[in-house]
């Protein structure tokens, strides 16, 4: 994401809006392949995944529209994490962005009324201890060094540690410059506090008990066939055995069409909540934001192979999450989280030229600490 946001000019970027919204359709898509592929080979077919959307979408309308709420927020998340991509370097904001752990916690405590150990608000504290010092100036971390070795950094100078735009060959280009620290934190700090709201609530949602659509049809069902066969006191016995065999096949039926949904309601969830971010994201984002540039120059202006890459990990990282949530712990989440800064602090040494620190690699280290602590 980095690299396609910062290695062109400006007005030779693709819509971070348009991309948002790709993503979104792609994560549905590939929900709808594993609902698909979710039953016995014998019971797949198209219209039975239509039928299965159909209920969980709009017969049961009351529980989607509980994810619009979500949607919103992590759409808003999504076009941030954009943001802040454009005006920080990958390593940075892939440590910066862990701060959502403590927006997490937050909102664990309040909304879930959830209690923290002492461990883990130990990890907390040392979480933004450590963000703190990789947000921190590198003139800053300089001059401590200079202070104990000061004929060394004032031969070579403080620097502003500024890191500019990115060139043909992928290389900061200091004097350019394309970046707004500032503008890169305050993006991260809004995508951390909504991924957080967003992450607990959806939580909430996700393992609170549901009843399927299907199941409150099939009970109304039930209740207009009884009430039906009370009607009819003279009926012979073997239209009753019939009616009653019809009922238990239909049962049958539904009762495995609730089960499906029941064991796939993960993939609905994220399904339901996809589809109001598509909505929301085309008409308040896409429409308004970018509406005019789209007129001039189409949805997919600027688009490159990269960009599809770039929109097809995001897509499968948020399954990907959604299923850590559900399936993993939290100890194999912070491995994980750990894994991915050191890649990204690597990665971006090498393709960017990024200059690490002490104070980053101080940061760094008691972030993913921290993340390990956490999950104890």
């Amino acid at each position: 994401m980095r690299y396609t946001r910062a290695s062109v000019p400006e007005d030779k970027r693709y819509l971070a809006s348009t991309a948002v919204v790709m993503s979104e359709v792609a994560k549905s898509l590939a929900c709808m392949i594993v609902l698909y592929l979710a039953p016995q080979p014998h019971l797949r077919s198209i219209s039975r995944l239509f039928q299965m959307l159909n209920r969980e979408l709009i017969v049961n309308w009351r529980e989607s529209a509980k994810l619009a709420f979500p949607a919103i927020l992590y759409l808003i998340q999504n076009n941030l994490q954009y943001v802040a991509a454009t005006n920080l370097d990958a390593a940075t904001f892939q440590v910066t962005y862990q701060l959502k752990i403590l927006t997490t916690a937050f909102f664990s405590v309040v909304i879930l009324h959830r209690s923290l150990s002492r461990t883990k608000w130990i990890a907390l504290a040392l979480l933004t201890l450590g963000i703190g010092l990789v947000v921190l100036p590198k003139d800053a971390s300089l001059a401590v060094l200079s202070y104990f070795n000061p004929e060394k950094y004032a031969e070579n100078g403080l620097g502003d540690g500024s890191i500019g735009n990115i060139d043909g060959n992928g290389n900061e280009d200091e004097d350019i410059g394309n970046q707004s620290n500032i503008e890169g934190f305050t993006a991260v700090l809004m995508a951390c506090v909504l991924s957080g709201l967003a992450g607990v609530y959806f939580e909430k949602i996700l393992k609170a008990p549901v009843k399927p659509a299907s199941l409150v049809e099939d009970e109304e069902n039930k209740v207009m066939v009884n009430d039906n066969d009370n009607d009819r006191d003279h009926d012979d016995d073997d239209d009753d055995d019939k009616n009653k065999g019809s009922r238990r096949s239909s049962m049958s039926v539904v009762d495995d069409s609730n089960s499906l949904a029941s064991q796939n309601l993960l993939w609905i969830r994220n399904i339901q909540m996809s589809f109001f971010s598509v909505v929301l994201g085309l008409l308040f984002v896409v429409l308004l934001q970018d509406g005019a540039t789209i007129a001039e120059k189409g949805f997919y202006a600027n688009y490159t192979g990269l960009t599809w890459l770039v929109i097809g990990i995001q897509a499968f990282g948020g399954l990907v999450v959604a299923v850590v949530v559900k399936y993993a712990d939290n100890i194999l989440k912070g491995f994980a989280t750990s894994i991915s800064i050191i890649l990204s602090s690597i990665i971006s040494v090498w393709v960017f030229s990024f200059s690490i620190s002490l104070s980053f690699v101080m940061g760094a280290t008691l972030v993913i600490y921290a993340t390990y602590l956490y999950g104890l």
